[in-house]
């Protein structure tokens, strides 16, 4: 398969799966409402020894203007002093460390302001060329999407009963009947998963793969650019740069 079909199939996936996230509903654009633009953006992942073609739909954000298109752009992220201080935790505690990854993370945050964007170039619906894309969740390059991917994720960890910390609203806690607990710290689509009770991180799993799209990477081996190492029976951790 040569390099065009291999990308034109990466579009194809990428459209099919705003698709199914029912991203936009097709209607005539109202009078005195305008639309933003959007490209296609190209990469090529290295997986396992593997290329994977990976294509992506992103509104050109700058086109927005505060107080008619979004309110509050701000997005929180864990911090790297707590990353560290649940790392020291599980080291001394030995307790399991999982990783796991939402895939298109953005996409799951509904949208609250009023927004119309372009048919997608090479996915114009035929026979309504003319109707435009009244948005109804994120999209990559809208400057309020990582605000609202962090609200869809903050109220389900309240669903579930988890607690958000005081002093990092990106790192949620929850304690069980057997005196174990887990902890979840979040950097925009990845997480980390602390517990003692790896039934009870399977559990937390399941619940997450039920509300979002997510890649279990299983025991975690590397976060924000540095490759975590473990040696259990010495209770040590250690952090370096990949």
């Amino acid at each position: 398969v040569d390099a065009k079909k291999k990308w034109e199939q990466a579009m194809d996936e990428e459209h099919q799966a705003l698709m199914e996230n029912q991203t936009w509903d097709l209607m005539k654009l109202p009078k005195s409402k305008r639309t933003l633009q959007n490209k296609w953006l190209f990469k090529v992942n290295e997986e396992g020894g593997k290329k994977r073609y990976m294509a992506r739909l992103v509104v050109k954000g700058f086109a927005q203007k505060k107080g008619i298109d979004f309110d509050e752009i701000f997005s929180l992220v864990v911090k790297m002093t707590s990353i560290r201080i649940v790392l020291g935790i599980v080291a001394a505690e030995d307790l399991h460390l999982e990783q796991l990854d939402v895939k298109t993370a953005f996409l799951h945050g509904d949208l609250e302001e009023e927004l119309y964007m372009q048919q997608p170039e090479g996915y114009e619906v035929k026979g309504k060329e003319e109707m435009v894309c009244k948005l109804k969740k994120s999209l990559y390059g809208l400057k309020q999407a990582p605000r609202q991917w962090y609200k869809k994720f903050d109220s389900f960890m309240m669903e579930q009963g988890y607690i958000r910390c005081h002093s990092d609203h990106c790192v949620y806690t929850k304690k069980f009947e057997d005196g174990s607990y887990i902890i979840l710290c979040l950097y925009v689509d990845d997480m980390l998963v602390a517990g003692k009770n790896m039934q009870e991180i399977k559990v937390l799993k399941k619940q997450l793969s039920e509300s979002f799209a997510m890649k279990d990477l299983e025991a975690a081996k590397q976060i924000l650019g540095m490759r975590i190492s473990r040696d259990r029976k010495e209770r040590k951790l250690t952090l370096s740069q990949e």
